[in-house]
């Protein structure tokens, strides 16, 4: 059977460490795991999920491919449902920065036994970049896909010490060396986010709205900075 992931998930895939066994953390439809098992990625993939039908979903999806015996369906909350040292991999894909480091904070003997996190947040990925950098993490790659109109920003951290400054917590640090292809878009369409959360908060009254336009207006600095970098 051929399983299409999307260009989201399939930048996930390809940040997974070939040949060991791997973790799935908010599996969903299992289409991760059961794409790592079918082209020899993985060995083995445990799949976790909190929520009871997307449990059943994923253990019909192994039951009906025959892959019991390699893929491990759990159903349970984070990273608890894992032992420590069960997975060299562990993904965690489609929740907000802040939820993901506070799953990765919950279980800290699990994660100090894997070797490598791919992390696709959907929001707040500068928050969860400094959290990766004040954890003990290494950030050795990144990568954007392009998903039906959207940029999703996907990571790959290891063990190891780094520091970022505050264009690489914002941006990627690897994004930014390695001038992404998609950067630039990346960032256009992000200006043109704030420029219209710029324009309705200058209709606001009082020293809240000021704040909040005063680091909107810093963050377009930010954005123009970086463009200027990209030759854009």
């Amino acid at each position: 059977m051929q399983v299409k992931l999307s260009n989201r998930l399939h930048a996930v895939a390809e940040f997974v460490l070939p040949g060991k066994t791997a973790a799935d953390i908010g599996t969903d439809h299992n289409y991760l795991p059961v794409y790592l098992v079918i082209n020899g990625i993985c060995p083995f993939v445990v799949a976790v999920d909190r929520a009871v039908g997307p449990y059943e979903n994923a253990c019909q999806l192994v039951d009906l491919l025959s892959l019991s015996r390699q893929i491990d369906v759990r159903l349970g909350d984070g990273l608890a449902p894992l032992q420590p040292g069960e997975a060299e991999t562990i993904t965690i894909a489609g929740m907000g920065g802040y939820l993901i480091q506070d799953i990765l904070s919950r279980q800290p003997l699990v994660i100090s036994q894997t070797k490598r996190l791919v992390l696709q947040p959907q929001k707040n990925t500068a928050a969860l970049r400094r959290w990766l950098m004040d954890n003990g993490w290494r950030i050795v790659a990144e990568q954007l896909a392009l998903d039906n109109g959207f940029y999703y920003e996907v990571i790959a951290a290891e063990h190891g010490e780094m520091c970022l400054d505050e264009d690489e917590l914002t941006f990627g640090p690897c994004l930014l060396a390695g001038s992404h292809p998609f950067l630039a878009n990346f960032l256009q369409l992000k200006r043109k986010d704030l420029l219209s959360l710029i324009e309705q908060v200058s209709a606001m009254p009082g020293e809240n709205a000021a704040q909040r336009l005063q680091q909107l207006q810093n963050s377009i600095a930010q954005i123009d900075k970086v463009l200027c970098r990209c030759g854009r």
